[in-house]
């Protein structure tokens, strides 16, 4: 007997699944176990199934059974069905980790004020109940938080290969971020035609505090002496300044040349192939990213390429 457009319309996703089961184990038994179902429950689905398809989808026999010409006809539409199900449900899954739950990371000073606010304005209008925590500190205090699972990941410049070893840690590449010259407005700099870091006077060169890494990146690309700079500051908005009152020279990262033009400083490219600095993502060797800090981390590489 044929049922009604509205009976086959009311078609579980549960009977379809336990359905698929039976076919491929060929036994009642077998498939409600694999369903984790007792089997008065599956054969009760299959039962409402075929009631409300008005044909019988299997053959019983003494030793199994075996589909009908209508379940044959049932089987490759049940599976595309229950795939596409399972597809929307995963989809929605996602999106609910994405929208709830903390981001707890970390984030160098030299790239924070930069690279942070339009990338956290976007991504919180997208995923408002996402609870982004950022610690801005030095590379050596973000790894210790790291290790001790206070922060997610971070984002640093540069760690030694023996600290990751010796702590269990992984150092991956987001992305290059080229270096330039700082100088006041007229240096003498300005004039050359190609600009190298042994052109660069180290009597100038105002440095970042002990323990930045930009700093240690400066001091080996230029390749000076481990006597102290005639300036140092702590902070790189700091080192600009002392750069536009015409206190001396500072090698800064590209993402800083936006927020700083005009301001009484010249950004002078170095010739190429121009030094860059690797910005990577720390985190514990083996640890699995939450779906909302591996969505964040990919907004990151996009802005970052754009």
């Amino acid at each position: 007997m044929n049922q009604s457009p509205s009976s086959i319309d009311s078609m579980e996703f549960t009977q379809l699944k336990c359905f698929i089961a039976v076919a491929r184990e060929q036994s009642f038994t077998r498939a409600a176990k694999a369903c984790n179902l007792s089997q008065p429950s599956l054969s009760y689905q299959i039962s409402k199934l075929e009631e409300e398809l008005g044909e019988s989808l299997f053959n019983r026999k003494p030793k199994g059974v075996e589909l009908s010409d209508s379940g044959r006809l049932l089987l490759d539409g049940a599976h595309r069905l229950v795939e596409e199900q399972e597809k929307i449900v995963s989809t929605f899954r996602m999106r609910e980790e994405l929208m709830s739950g903390d981001i707890r990371f970390g984030i160098i000073p030299t790239m924070a004020p930069y690279l942070l606010p339009p990338l956290l304005g976007t991504f919180r209008s997208e995923h408002p109940q996402v609870r982004l925590l950022a610690r801005e500190s030095r590379t050596s205090q973000l790894l210790k938080e790291v290790v001790e699972g206070e922060l997610e990941f971070a984002v640093v410049s540069d760690v030694a290969p023996a600290l990751l070893k010796r702590y269990s840690l992984h150092l991956s590449k987001l992305f290059d971020e080229p270096l330039a010259l700082a100088v006041p407005h007229a240096h003498p700099s300005c004039s050359l035609e190609e600009l190298t870091p042994d052109r660069i006077d180290e009597n100038e060169l105002i440095l970042l505090s002990e323990g930045n890494c930009l700093r240690d990146q400066t001091v080996k690309l230029c390749q000076r002496s481990e006597r102290k700079s005639p300036l140092e500051c702590e902070q790189l908005p700091t080192q600009l300044s002392m750069v536009a009152a015409g206190l001396g020279v500072a090698i800064v990262p590209e993402m800083a040349i936006a927020k700083h033009q005009d301001k009484g400083v010249s950004f002078l490219p170095f010739k190429s192939p121009a030094p860059k600095r690797m910005i990577g993502l720390l985190k514990k060797r083996g640890g699995k990213l939450s779906p909302a800090a591996s969505e964040f981390l990919k907004r990151l590489k996009k802005q970052s390429a754009s």
